[in-house]
């Protein structure tokens, strides 16, 4: 008599490797989840924008793979912590962050700045890239892993765009923090680049806002 074979209790999710990706929503963050969806990968969709998570959340599930809808603001602590718990839970790992998400905030001569406006932009760029990390961390130490911050060419060797002041201080902050991070976490086993970008089209650049330049 034949016998049945015994079924893994685990669920098959914890076998795939689980990717958490900011700004996932449209752009950049959107090709890649599903470009990693598509190699297997779980992905953690997180946006500010429910409508674009459970957009794209839908488009990976109906190609057969695997996906998390998370809204979060990346600059909110307690969103972000919180997500990534969810993710862990669901999936059983973490193994890739794309620290993604940012806007190109107001480009305005800098006098013409509101410092709320600067905040805003800092906020998003450099402290939601902290707070992704950060409570990545604890997580990706298990296995080890992968970070990829996406920072721009504005932060490493184009300042001639008059008025995004902010916005290239933000990512310059970015580089140098994937930097000291590299060698934070290499001993863990995990991995730490930034990449920069040029001009692509997508909608950060419909959603900038610029300002005063005729003066």
């Amino acid at each position: 008599m034949a016998k049945h074979r015994k079924e893994s209790s685990k669920p098959a999710e914890s076998h795939a490797k689980v990717a958490l990706i900011t700004g996932a929503g449209s752009g950049i963050g959107k090709a890649t989840a599903m470009l990693l969806a598509e190699k297997g990968y779980r992905i953690g969709v997180l946006d500010i924008d429910s409508d674009e998570v459970h957009c794209v959340v839908k488009d990976i599930k109906a190609a057969g793979g695997g996906a998390a809808p998370l809204v979060a603001d990346v600059s909110n602590a307690e969103q972000m912590h919180s997500s990534i718990d969810a993710l862990v839970k669901q999936f059983g790992r973490l193994d890739v962050v794309f620290a993604n998400a940012g806007i190109n905030g107001v480009w305005t001569p800098l006098e013409d700045m509101h410092p709320d406006e600067w905040d805003r932009t800092i906020a998003i760029n450099l402290r939601g890239t902290f707070l992704t990390v950060k409570y990545s961390i604890p997580h990706l130490k298990k296995k080890g892993g992968a970070i990829v911050v996406t920072s721009s060419v504005n932060g490493t060797r184009l300042f001639s765009n008059v008025g995004a002041s902010a916005y290239a201080s933000s990512k310059a902050a970015q580089v140098g923090f994937t930097k000291m991070i590299a060698l934070e976490l290499a001993k863990h086993k995990i991995r730490a680049n930034v990449i920069c970008p040029g001009p692509i089209a997508t909608l950060i650049i419909a959603t900038t806002e610029k300002r005063n330049f005729a003066k």
